[in-house]
């Protein structure tokens, strides 16, 4: 498979569509490297939404010079895609099924909208603001996807 960019907004069509594609992945399914589980998938995904809404404790920030200028760049842009297996971010989990998700796209969406989200500093990437939060959700997201083949 040729790397794609990310091109989609991150927006109630993208949301909708990301749910009906989690909703495929049979619970029992294998991803295509590492070793999340279906659940696993929707509560990491949940996990970076409450992350990115200041829901979870901020991480400190581990990255440096090249992840912010270099690294996060072509990663949040679709330029270069997201590594598969890199032992990353480990953002504290809490479970969450698909309806929680779909509450969780709804806020973050709705937040967005209103001017109301304020977003930590990633701990990789630092101060990326809204809108390459955005960006980086997409492609963050669409890599776990492709990792189920949906």
């Amino acid at each position: 498979m040729t790397w794609r960019h990310a091109v989609q907004p991150f927006d109630h069509d993208y949301a909708e569509s990301l749910l009906l594609r989690v909703g495929r992945i049979p619970a029992d399914a294998k991803p295509a490297w590492g070793t999340l589980t279906r659940d696993g998938l929707v509560a990491h995904l949940a996990d970076a939404l409450r992350y990115a809404m200041r829901r979870s404790p901020a991480l400190p920030f581990s990255g440096n010079w090249f992840s912010t200028h270099i690294i996060g760049p072509l990663i949040i842009n679709g330029i270069a895609p997201m590594p598969k297996n890199v032992k990353g971010i480990r953002l504290p989990s809490a479970p969450c099924d698909i309806e929680g998700l779909h509450a969780l796209l709804d806020e973050y969406l709705h937040r967005v909208q209103s001017g109301d989200l304020n977003p930590p500093l990633h701990p990789f990437f630092g101060d990326i603001g809204v809108d390459k939060w955005a960006k980086l959700h997409v492609v963050h997201f669409e890599h776990h996807l492709r990792q189920f083949g949906v």
